[in-house]
């Protein structure tokens, strides 16, 4: 073979990879997520950049709890087993309205990112950028909004490059310095991978949204606790700002949550949406946080009081006055009967009523009479 021909080869084998190696590429990182579907419709339940296992599952938007009971490739299939009931009963409720944490004077919030890449193409241009992320800035913003409101927040930006299946053993590190400062929940702040950017967009009260996934590792100790404080999570959300939260991840895994009993992942948004979208949701969701944990400023966490809050001051005011009422009702109606029963009637009572002015009202119940009778006893001795 001469010069001429390998010259040749060459440059063809580089033509052939310059036309089909982008195209791959695409191909790979179009199917580089997971597609749920519904067992009995085949309508798609949820898509994630996260790997999806047989025993997850998942709650959506309307809380309906689905199980993947298989997974093919990038597919799996989900049956569908109950609608939730988040909160069980009204002590549920009334606790929520006071706030879950009893030491209202603490107010303390740690939050960390694992995945220390994760960006937003629209805004910088790649969905990748080792070490300096968007989704910090995205935390900070988390932060700065839970601030406002005057909760103390330590965000930890240690970074837990490459992003890979090591990066949740590099963040434990991160968790457990968190953990120590004994704050009252952890967030490990994400964005999904999903390339579908209606899969994370909500219009609330005409305004946009990037919509916000809750992530509960199904394999820790904890799991009870932060599924319970997940439930909790979104049906704060789901009050004041419907379809927010578009629902709970249930995964396999322990993403570092054995390490607090309120601790979550939260996804917000997509790569494809721009950071911004995100921007938008922290705001609202450090706002239902801080009702959850703390009752709100204003009214409890579900709007029907709590005894830190305006609303409940007022109820509590209201509901001493009455009790006074209903006091002052007893006595005058036990009063009254015992000066008819002494007077003979209703009629001989409402005379002696009007003898007040003579000082002998005291003496209709039996009190002066008494008192003449021992001072005259006093005398005789």
């Amino acid at each position: 073979m001469n010069k001429r021909t390998i010259l040749i080869l060459s440059l063809l084998f580089l033509v052939f990879n310059l036309i089909f190696t982008p195209m791959s590429f695409a191909k790979n990182k179009k199917d580089n997520y997971f597609s749920v579907v519904a067992e009995s419709t085949g309508e798609v339940i949820f898509e994630t950049a996260m790997a999806v296992n047989l025993g997850d599952y998942y709650i959506n938007e309307q809380n309906k709890k689905y199980k993947v009971v298989k997974v093919d490739g990038k597919k799996g299939v989900a049956k569908f087993e109950e609608t939730v009931k988040l909160l069980e009963g009204e002590d549920n409720l009334f606790a929520l309205s006071q706030g879950l944490v009893a030491d209202k004077g603490k107010k303390l919030i740690g939050i960390y990112n694992t995945h220390s890449d994760e960006s937003y193409k629209p805004t910088s241009g790649t969905h990748s950028e080792p070490g300096n992320g968007d989704i910090y800035n995205v935390a900070d913003m988390f932060a700065k909004k839970l601030e406002e409101k005057g909760i103390k927040v330590i965000h930890n930006k240690s970074k837990h490059d490459p992003h890979d299946g090591g990066a949740y053993e590099r963040s434990r590190r991160t968790a457990t310095r968190l953990v120590r400062k004994r704050p009252d929940a952890i967030f490990d702040i994400h964005r999904d991978g999903v390339p579908n950017p209606d899969e994370y967009v909500a219009t609330i009260n005409g305004k946009k949204y990037g919509k916000i996934r809750l992530v509960v590792g199904r394999q820790n100790p904890q799991m009870k606790v932060n599924d319970k404080f997940a439930k909790e999570l979104k049906a704060v959300t789901d009050k004041y700002y419907p379809g927010l939260v578009k629902g709970i991840f249930y995964a396999k895994g322990k993403y570092n949550q054995d390490l607090s009993p309120r601790s979550l992942i939260l996804e917000m948004g997509t790569h494809v949406l721009p950071q911004e979208a995100a921007n938008v949701s922290v705001g609202s969701l450090a706002d239902s946080v801080i009702k959850l944990l703390y009752g709100g400023t204003k009214e409890g966490a579900l709007g029907i009081g709590g005894t830190t809050t305006e609303k409940t001051k007022k109820n509590e005011s209201s509901g001493a006055f009455s009790a006074i009422i209903i006091i002052l009702a007893i006595v005058v109606v036990g009063g009254g009967l015992l000066l008819a029963a002494n007077e003979g009637g209703f009629g001989g009572a409402l005379n002696r009523i009007k003898s007040v002015g003579s000082g002998e009202m005291s003496n209709s119940l039996g009190v002066k009479e008494e008192k003449d009778k021992e001072d005259k006893r006093k005398d005789d001795r």
